[in-house]
């Protein structure tokens, strides 16, 4: 059994450090941009103690480790190409209430205006899920998440957008949804609230 309180991350000259009773481990990281994920990464770490790994190992690891599509920069790609340069591309496949918060705290630390894209399934509580998104985004675009026959409607996804006073519209896709927000201003776009989406976007790009 791991507990998660036998373990700690603790911050020195603003780095994380994963701290297990007299083991430090510095984690150093261009990938893993939220608190949450920091999280997910040091259970690994305890794990892959516990496993006997060496620390020196671990250390050299940390580095490479990715989670494919959360919180997750596009830097090159198709759908990348179709941004102007001062333009960053961010995916989350984040579709529950926890990990909306999860997202939206990191969008609070970035300076520049943010742009959302949003397809969701019916199986979740898209109302609760994009509440927590009121004060984020510039402008949200709904998209259908295509051949899903699950997914939520763009039109209803901004019926809801707009209940909760974002200023919302829908596309038909994601290329088209891109292009609706894209021009020369720097600007972060994030594509959320979906891992089936961010599949396809990673497929796309």
């Amino acid at each position: 059994k791991i507990y998660s309180n036998s373990w700690s991350v603790i911050k020195k000259n603003k780095k994380n450090i994963f701290k297990y009773k007299k083991t430090l481990i510095p984690i150093k990281t261009k990938f893993i941009k939220s608190n949450a994920l920091i999280s997910n990464l040091c259970l690994s770490i305890k794990v892959a103690l516990d496993l006997g790994v060496k620390k020196k190992t671990i250390i050299k690891t940390i580095p490479k480790i990715k989670f494919e599509g959360r919180v997750q920069y596009l830097n090159k790609g198709k759908l990348k190409k179709l941004l102007y340069n001062k333009e960053k591309l961010l995916i989350d496949g984040c579709h529950s209430q926890e990990s909306a918060k999860n997202l939206n705290d990191y969008l609070k630390t970035i300076k520049e205006p943010v742009y959302g894209i949003w397809g969701m399934q019916k199986n979740k509580l898209p109302e609760k899920f994009i509440k927590i998104f009121r004060n984020t985004f510039e402008k949200l675009i709904t998209i259908n998440i295509k051949d899903e026959p699950n997914g939520i409607k763009a039109k209803n996804l901004k019926k809801i957008a707009k209940k909760f006073g974002l200023i919302a519209e829908e596309s038909s896709g994601i290329e088209n949804a891109l292009k609706k927000i894209s021009n020369k201003e720097k600007k972060t776009i994030v594509i959320f609230g979906s891992l089936y989406l961010v599949g396809q976007v990673l497929s796309k790009n």
